[in-house]
């Protein structure tokens, strides 16, 4: 009786665990995630920013389209549209932008998500969002 019971504390404790799931719970990446972007390469024409990106569900199975802005006087204006491939191997988020040429890597946990924008395999920025709501 008192294995069964650990058993099912264990099984509560770690039942929101989806990521390392082979089913990928969307509802935990979707929606509004907010943080910094900061340069890495300086000086540049690059500037540290508070990043927001809406993320909604791709056209495409395991695909995600995000929406990534800045914070400028308190307004977000636009930055980037892409859609990313999710990897529910590492819980990760990925883009080549072929048009500037930049690779993004996110990875996700729980309410986390950090990550690197690479060029010519140099880290640019270095991105860590928190999920502030859901869509």
């Amino acid at each position: 009786m008192r294995s069964f019971f650990l058993i099912s504390i264990q099984a509560l404790l770690f039942a929101d665990c989806s990521y390392a799931s082979s089913t990928f719970n969307d509802s935990l990446l979707i929606g509004t995630w907010k943080g910094t972007s900061i340069c890495q390469i300086k000086p540049s024409a690059c500037h540290d920013e508070i990043a927001v990106y809406h993320i909604s569900k791709g056209e495409k199975p395991g695909t995600y389209h995000i929406v990534a802005n800045k914070v400028i006087n308190g307004k977000e204006e636009d930055m980037a549209v892409s859609d990313f491939i999710f990897d529910p191997a590492d819980n990760s988020l990925f883009c080549y932008e072929e048009k500037y040429k930049v690779t993004i890597k996110l990875i996700v946990k729980g309410k986390s998500m950090n990550g690197t924008l690479e060029s010519d395999n140099k880290v640019y920025r270095i991105i860590k969002l928190e999920k502030i709501s859901q869509q």
